[in-house]
């Protein structure tokens, strides 16, 4: 009877679980695997954020600058000879010209004698994105914060660079337009990724 007790006895010493210390540090090595875990989520969401702002910002550009680029090669389509202010102009505001940060262009597209197409591109600086105005409508191409400049400049037919062609009356004379612009991204996150990415054009106008 006394040995059976005694085998009792071994056998509920045998199963009395972790100690205070055992347990202590049993959570803190959970909490630190944890802490791992919900930092590796943290950098991977941010960098997924990161670029898909990146991929969305560089798009909204491209696109822009294809159509920046087509009414370039635009300019100055006059079929009939009848639209005589077709091609590039400024009428004298500073966001309605032909210099550095803005290009207007007239052209006629349906070949009726008049400028049916007539669109100036432009740099807000004040919220920083890339404007077009047409019909005296304007309208951003690009979200707010995401441009951080834009630049036109000028290769007139003596092979001169005029960067205010408006100013300084070359506007007949323009023959090449290379055009650059600069973006980032904004929202989350722009803070940690201030990299800012150029795209930039060279485009002849096939009718000046």
């Amino acid at each position: 009877m006394e040995k059976r007790l005694n085998q009792s006895s071994e056998l509920y010493k045998g199963n009395q679980g972790f100690t205070l210390i055992e347990l202590m540090v049993t959570l803190a090595v959970a909490s630190i695997f944890l802490l791992a875990v919900i930092q590796l989520f943290i950098s991977t969401n941010q960098v997924n954020t990161i670029q898909e702002q990146l991929a969305g910002t560089q798009q909204n550009i491209r696109v822009s600058m294809e159509l920046i680029s087509r009414d370039i090669r635009m300019a100055g389509l006059d079929p009939t000879g009848g639209a005589g202010n077709a091609g590039f102009y400024d009428d004298g505001d500073d966001e309605r010209d032909t210099d550095s940060n803005s290009i207007a262009i007239r052209y006629d597209l349906n070949g009726d004698g008049n400028c049916d197409v007539d669109r100036v591109y432009y740099y807000n600086a004040a919220n920083e994105r890339l404007m077009v105005r047409e019909g005296g409508t304007n309208r951003s191409l690009t979200e707010d914060g995401t441009i951080s400049s834009v630049t036109f400049s000028y290769t007139l037919d003596d092979d001169s660079v005029d960067d205010d062609p408006s100013g300084n009356g070359n506007l007949a004379d323009i023959r090449v337009v290379s055009v650059q612009v600069c973006g980032k991204i904004t929202g989350a996150f722009e803070d940690v990724h201030t990299a800012t990415y150029c795209f930039s054009n060279t485009v002849r106008p096939r009718n000046m």
